[in-house]
């Protein structure tokens, strides 16, 4: 407190009694709060301090008196020392510390702003010359720590927060390089040279210059091949020299005609081929020199494929050789590859509930229906088998004389037909009756109950890749047998049956066009067919197809289709009048109630593959994939066998190589035979 009182006395004694608009600031280990109390009196402001403004000492040498507006310039540099600044509204000043300054009402400097040097400014600067994305790296090396610096590249902008004084050296850098640049854009017509060769000569000797010369600019080059011209972007010096050099490789070619072999990297030489030949009959109707030399000659050009070298021999006259040159130049061009994934998913519910009641009399009269999988006619028809037939037997007499024939049964299946009968039974099935003394049946009946719930949820991701604009297909499943006929030979011998095989599982057939923009247009073919069941004609197969064309974004995914199928079934079979009665009816009726619902989604998602560094992080993607499901198994472990003996895919590296062939494999096992062979022997 005394301390303080001292520094406020010194301030006082600081001021002349007369305050006539000026004062020597002399100040030594004063706290910052009595320095902003005294400024506040010098100037008439009103300063609000933050709680953060304390325990600082100012030390301030003078030797000069002070106005004003001095004054308020030595307050800002002291509070910028000691990492504060000020926020000024109108006769009200907050004194804040540094970094809050630029979040607050700070003043925008529009290059003519009258500010003390020290007082935190906003500064948009637009850079008209050169890209600030390029000026920024260079101004970082400059700029203070604490010195705010963003740029907008849609405009072009720098936006500068900091003190006035390094606000405005860092401006005064900015108009030293943005200075609007020499170089100038001409277009060079060319008469006989290709223009992309020529550009392609003059890259490869530039490539060279700048390597010489890392500072200079470099002029730069665009074949324009519809007009066959060249686009020179250079400074004056520069496109002089580089005019005589075009000129000297623009000139004729003093040959009649010539042949050339071009190479092809990426098309097939005979497609070209057959598509230079309709180029040079479109050359001839349009080229009045080209009729006339068609007139004197058969033909005034020849293209040839040769396959083993998948390469085009094609001679003609210079103009048409330029001309084929340059059609071959925009279609062998490395084609981009698509990859497509469908995901198919097929969830399913079946539900099933049955219940009947079948009766048989020794009369003859019985029910049957047909909702149930057991029949109570087939089943006394193994019964009566199970027991045989009776045949007549020797006549014997009794002891009252009486004359009678011994039945003698003959021995029945040993319950084959019984067997065969109940085969086809499921759930619970009762069957229950009365025989008489000779073992017939008098009656019977046969009650049948089942429920069954059958869920399955099938998830398949087939995925296939293919080159742009070339149809692929993908297979995977089974051949299923079916009987398409039945015949007998001659006297009905030598029955045979003829049998056909229907692929059934999941197929795929997409052909991909890359549009513009990284869109993919697909024609896709998509089946996915599976084993119902079976009826006593054959098998029964469940299809789905789609066929459609849709256009989709590089990795974006779209629906092609789906299906959402509820189907309630109900079968009652009855005895008339006799199955209506209540309770009692149950007993003359068989009841069969099937529900089924399925839900199949099918999406498909392509991606594309432009490069090598795509499909290389693709390959590698699904390669480690598998490698980690039979490393999965691997810790699983495998009943019966060593963890050593499951199949383990090496780790991913561009060094892979595919298996040796059986041939190479059998050499080197024989090799290795030998070797123990002669080691056993040693």
């Amino acid at each position: 407190m005394i301390k303080r009182c001292l520094a406020g006395l010194l301030m006082c004694a600081m001021i002349p009694v007369s305050w006539a608009g000026q004062a020597t600031v002399n100040l030594k280990d004063t706290d910052i709060k009595v320095f902003i109390e005294t400024v506040s009196r010098l100037t008439g402001k009103t300063i609000i301090l933050s709680d953060r403004v304390k325990g600082k000492k100012v030390n301030v040498i003078s030797q000069q008196p002070l106005n004003e507006d001095e004054i308020w310039g030595l307050f800002l540099s002291v509070l910028k020392l000691n990492d504060f600044g000020v926020i000024e509204q109108g006769n009200i000043v907050k004194v804040v510390q540094d970094q809050e300054v630029k979040q607050d009402a700070t003043r925008v400097d529009s290059g003519s702003l009258d500010a003390p040097a020290d007082e935190q400014v906003t500064r948009v600067i637009k850079v008209e010359n050169v890209d600030v994305t390029q000026l920024v790296p260079v101004l970082r090396q400059l700029i203070p720590q604490k010195m705010h610096m963003g740029q907008i590249r849609a405009t072009n902008v720098l936006l500068l927060h900091d003190s006035k004084a390094n606000v405005d050296r860092i401006v005064k850098v900015i108009q030293q390089i943005d200075h609007e640049s020499n170089e100038e854009i001409e277009v060079i017509e060319l008469q006989h040279a290709a223009a992309s060769e020529v550009v392609r000569i003059m890259e490869t000797l530039q490539k060279q210059n700048a390597q010489k010369d890392v500072a200079a600019s470099q002029p730069r080059f665009v074949a324009d091949e519809r007009t066959n011209s060249i686009l020179l972007s250079a400074e004056k010096r520069d496109r002089l020299r580089l005019r005589a050099l075009i000129a000297r490789l623009d000139s004729e070619n003093n040959s009649d005609g010539n042949t050339k072999v071009i190479y092809l990297n990426y098309a097939k030489a005979t497609e070209v081929a057959q598509l230079l030949e309709g180029v040079g009959e479109s050359i001839e109707s349009e080229d009045p020199k080209a009729q006339a030399q068609k007139r004197s000659s058969a033909k005034p050009y020849s293209i040839r494929a040769h396959e083993d070298t998948n390469s085009l021999v094609i001679t003609a006259a210079p103009d048409m050789l330029k001309s084929f040159e340059a059609v071959i130049r925009q279609l062998d061009i490395r084609r981009a590859q698509v990859h497509v994934e469908a995901i198919i998913a097929e969830v399913s519910d079946v539900g099933l509930k049955q219940l009947g009641v079948q009766l048989l009399s020794a009369a003859g009269a019985f029910t049957n229906f047909g909702n149930t999988g057991t029949s109570n006619v087939s089943v006394a028809a193994g019964i009566a088998a199970l027991r045989g037939q009776e045949t007549g037997g020797e006549f014997v007499r009794d002891e009252d004389g009486n004359v009678y024939q011994n039945p003698v049964r003959r021995q029945g299946d040993n319950g084959q037909a019984l067997a065969q009968a109940l085969a086809g039974s499921q759930g619970v099935v009762f069957g229950f009756g009365e025989t008489n003394s000779s073992g017939d049946v008098e009656w019977g009946a046969i009650i049948q109950a089942l429920g069954r719930d059958t869920e399955s949820n099938v998830l398949s991701t087939p995925s296939i890749t293919t080159l742009d604009n070339e149809e692929a297909s993908i297979s995977v499943g089974q051949e299923v047998p079916i009987i398409t006929g039945s015949a007998l030979g001659n006297n009905n011998s030598n029955p045979f049956t003829t049998v056909d095989r229907k692929d059934v599982g999941i197929k795929l057939k997409i052909t991909p066009l890359i549009n513009e923009g990284n869109s993919v247009r697909l024609q896709i073919e998509q089946e996915v067919s599976s084993i119902a069941g079976t009826t006593g004609a054959d098998i029964i197969t469940n299809k789905r197809q789609i066929t459609t064309t849709v256009q989709v974004n590089d990795g974006g995914m779209v629906v092609l289709g789906g299906l959402m199928d509820e189907d309630i079934q109900e079968s009652t079979e009855k005895v008339p009048v006799l199955g209506d009665i209540p309770l009692l009816g149950s007993l003359f009726s068989s009841n069969r109630t099937t529900k089924t619902k399925r839900n199949l989604m099918v999406f498909i998602r392509p991606k594309i593959l432009r490069d090598d560094t795509a499909i290389h992080e693709l390959s590698s993607r699904k390669y480690n994939y598998i490698r980690g499901k039979q490393i999965e198994m691997r810790a699983q472990g495998v009943t019966l066998m060593d963890d050593d003996d499951t199949p383990m895919l090496p780790e991913w590296d561009d060094s892979l190589t595919l298996p040796p062939s059986f041939e190479k494999s059998m050499e080197e096992d024989k090799k290795i035979d030998k070797k123990q062979e002669k080691n056993d022997g040693n």
